[in-house]
């Protein structure tokens, strides 16, 4: 089954033979007699640990790794290059003062740079 969109709460699921993922001997008569093929619905809210929204591999799914790929970018070069793990103050204020300043280092030479 090939993922085909989003109705609602549930993932909709084709046939691939009539998607044209994959060429089947039997064609889609196997599944389904009908010219759409055939087509499962799941809802993603009653196991969202199986089947997650947006859907691995479509493209908002995409959209949302790559942002979250390029914030751990900036955590991992806050935490190595800037030493944000390695904070030896006392307080809530002072550790969160820390780190906005290493925050504005950060965007102060990526500007340089740039």
């Amino acid at each position: 089954m090939t993922y085909y969109g989003v109705d609602g709460d549930y993932l909709k699921f084709r046939c691939p033979h009539v998607t044209g993922h994959c060429d089947c001997p039997f064609g889609s008569n196997w599944c389904s007699n009908s010219n759409y093929g055939l087509t499962t619905k799941i809802n993603w809210k009653q196991n969202p640990r199986h089947y997650g929204y947006p859907y691995r591999g479509s493209k908002n799914w995409q959209k949302l790794y790559n942002s979250r790929t390029s914030v751990e970018r900036m955590f991992f070069r806050m935490k190595d290059y800037l030493n944000l793990d390695n904070i030896r103050s006392k307080g809530i204020l002072k550790a969160k003062e820390y780190a906005l300043l290493n925050c504005i280092a950060l965007v102060a030479g990526t500007i340089a740079v740039n």
